[in-house]
């Protein structure tokens, strides 16, 4: 993907000393093989007016070697929101995390101990992203807005980006933009029929509505399919997941070999998952 704009050179970070005083509105962290691909993203931010920066944790555990990988993110974040001139207000982690030490591990996650349940295979541990964005007090309410591109491979930062883009700046109005889908289990299905009553019909949105009760597995998932690719611009599921990857209730509404089918192309939606 080639470079946008003539600012691209000025993102990235690239002293130490440059970790430590600097400023920014929107704070890029990213392993190195995905830097090149998230210029076209840094210069997009750059259009609305945020200051952009970029750090590639290569960089981030030479400037502060103590502790695991998250801790030493984690204090680069700390001195970015206690001592740049601008403090940031977004943050962005480029990189897939995984908690097998023996698959790749971009960007790491900070792990937490769980409940263990049988059906969970023993899973004892879980990731939260979260712990980076509470830079100040004891809570944990985020202080900025962090997100993650889950990546682990040039080619899969590329595709991601342009499609970030592509949503940000598309001028497509079609239905899908005006339409809403809720997938739940059926002890959930009130919740969907409020949120629908409060807020899609008073806005004259469609609603498209998958319910554990409407049939066997096979259909929901086909519905849930139907769904996504006739396209939507807000997905809300609530219902229980499972392992492998599935929305489920008792009967499974979506799972992750489903996602092969889906051909909605640029009718992007967000999702929205309450377990």
């Amino acid at each position: 993907m080639a470079l946008i704009g003539p600012l691209a050179a000025g993102y990235l970070i690239t002293t130490p000393e440059s970790l430590l005083t600097n400023s920014a509105d929107y704070l890029v962290i990213t392993h190195p093989d995905f830097t090149s691909a998230l210029y076209p993203l840094c210069n997009l931010r750059d259009s609305l007016g945020l200051e952009v920066k970029m750090a590639e944790v290569s960089l981030i555990y030479s400037t502060f070697p103590n502790g695991a990988r998250c801790d030493r993110i984690r204090a680069f974040m700390e001195q970015v929101y206690a001592n740049w001139s601008v403090r940031h207000e977004f943050v962005l982690l480029v990189g897939d995390a995984c908690r097998d030490s023996t698959h790749d591990d971009f960007l790491p996650v900070k792990l937490f101990p769980k409940f263990s349940y049988a059906y969970a295979s023993g899973l004892t541990m879980h990731g939260a992203d979260n712990w980076y964005a509470t830079l100040a007090g004891a809570d944990s309410i985020p202080d900025i807005i962090i997100g993650r591109l889950p990546v682990n491979t040039l080619a899969g930062a590329e595709s991601l980006v342009a499609k970030i883009i592509r949503y940000e700046t598309s001028a497509d109005t079609g239905q899908w933009t005006h339409t809403t889908m809720f997938v739940s289990s059926t002890d959930r299905a009130p919740d969907a029929a409020e949120l629908e009553s409060l807020y899609s019909k008073p806005n004259a949105d469609s609603c498209y509505t998958v319910v554990e009760s409407e049939g066997s597995s096979a259909f929901l998932r086909h519905k849930t399919l139907a769904g996504f690719n006739q396209g939507v611009s807000l997905v809300c599921h609530s219902a229980h997941g499972s392992q492998p990857p599935s929305w489920v209730g008792s009967k499974t509404l979506f799972s992750y070999s489903d996602v092969d089918s889906l051909y909605n192309a640029d009718a992007l939606p967000v999702v929205l998952d309450r377990g």
